[in-house]
């Protein structure tokens, strides 16, 4: 499922208009990054929690040449599934 249909579904699940789905989406996405930016964690209670990690500086390989690359440090966004939600995708 992609965006788009993620808000088309969403539109009929809650009798939303679509613009109305899309408004939600969008701001559900940018709450979510915004919390991250600051290196707060967003917790979902019954689905998971998504939260910020700060992944080392590493040497990698160029896939094509072989090369090795420098990977800077950065930060990266986790997402930790609930115990609810393994138990739905694991009955």
């Amino acid at each position: 499922m992609n965006k788009s249909q993620l808000i088309q579904q969403l539109a009929n699940d809650a009798g939303l208009t679509k613009a109305g789905a899309e408004r939600a989406v969008n701001s559900l996405l940018n709450i979510i990054t915004l919390q991250l930016q600051v290196n707060s964690h967003v917790s979902i209670q019954g689905f998971g929690t998504f939260s910020p990690r700060q992944a080392a500086a590493r040497t990698g390989k160029h896939p094509v040449t072989g090369q090795p690359t420098h990977q800077p440090a950065c930060v990266k966004a986790v997402f930790k599934q609930s115990p609810q939600l393994k138990d739905a995708l694991n009955p």
